[in-house]
């Protein structure tokens, strides 16, 4: 990521980062310089979310499923699939179970996110998306207006950043360094996107909004007129929907049961091609 706007050194009796503020609120390339340099993101956790990429890949399905079970848990977040605010034009059920079409619909687009997640985080373009994704859950930049409260988005990053740990600490073929190294990673993009929801709900930096660049309306599932998730089936670019295929053969993660009510990551004999297999550490 090229530019002018990273951190600088001042000259002080210590060594001080000097950060423009107002970059902060009118500049992402400089905000995301900002947060890579806080959390130590470095080439080490690049290489380490590359390398073990499939090893989330094989987790997508079962966290997709466990993380819509827990949203479907509470009638506050369950509200937000009960309305037509979303690009899903087909039947709108009033209660929506797990198999409702509207939640295979936004189950879709999680799958499509967290694999976007196992692409190239050298990118702009990769957090540009983050970005996006923030954008898009307070109205704006959709043909679609979708409103969530940021308390509920917090907690799901949480949960997901939880289950997603559980799951590679107890792996029990990747070595211990790899899976701090990648769980460490991992955390750090968690809180990156974080931050890049916060940045579209607090009001910080609010003297600077008629100098942000303008938000473009686009469809669901796009950034700058690209295509960032596919639905199923329809292969496309790594980290898109259709790329996280996985092998057949026993889940090293089947042993996780905290899930939600006793659903875990292989929630059933016989779901290892469908639920994921996280392949053996060479």
């Amino acid at each position: 990521m090229a530019g002018n706007s990273k951190p600088k050194m001042t000259t002080f009796a210590r060594p001080i980062l000097h950060i423009n503020r107002k970059e902060l609120y009118t500049d992402l390339e400089t905000r995301i310089h900002y947060l890579h340099s806080f959390l130590d993101f470095n080439s080490n956790d690049i290489e380490a979310l590359i390398s073990g990429s499939k090893y989330i890949k094989a987790l997508i399905p079962a966290i997709v499923n466990i993380v819509y079970r827990k949203l479907l848990q509470y009638d506050i977040t369950a509200r937000a699939f009960q309305t037509r605010s979303t690009s899903f034009d087909g039947p709108l059920e009033p209660f929506p179970d797990e198999n409702s079409p509207q939640i295979l619909h936004r189950k879709m687009f999680l799958r499509g996110y967290l694999n976007r997640l196992c692409s190239d985080p050298s990118r702009m373009e990769f957090w540009e998306y983050l970005d996006k994704v923030g954008m898009m859950h307070v109205g704006r930049g959709r043909k679609h207006p979708l409103h969530i409260e940021y308390v509920h988005i917090g907690v799901c990053l949480g949960f997901i950043q939880t289950v997603l740990s559980e799951a590679l600490l107890s792996h029990p073929r990747l070595h211990l360094t790899r899976k701090i190294a990648l769980v460490t990673a991992i955390g750090k993009v968690i809180w990156v996107q974080n931050d890049l929801f916060a940045k579209w709900y607090v009001r910080d930096g609010e003297e600077f909004e008629d100098e942000r660049e303008d938000v473009e309306v686009e469809a669901e599932g796009y950034l700058k007129g690209k295509k960032m998730i596919v639905e199923e089936g329809s292969g496309g670019e790594e980290g898109e929907e259709g790329a996280a295929a996985a092998p057949a053969g026993g889940c090293p993660f089947s042993g996780m049961t905290k899930g939600v009510e006793g659903l875990s990551v292989m929630e059933k004999e016989g779901d290892a091609g469908q639920e994921g297999v996280c392949g053996e550490e060479k």
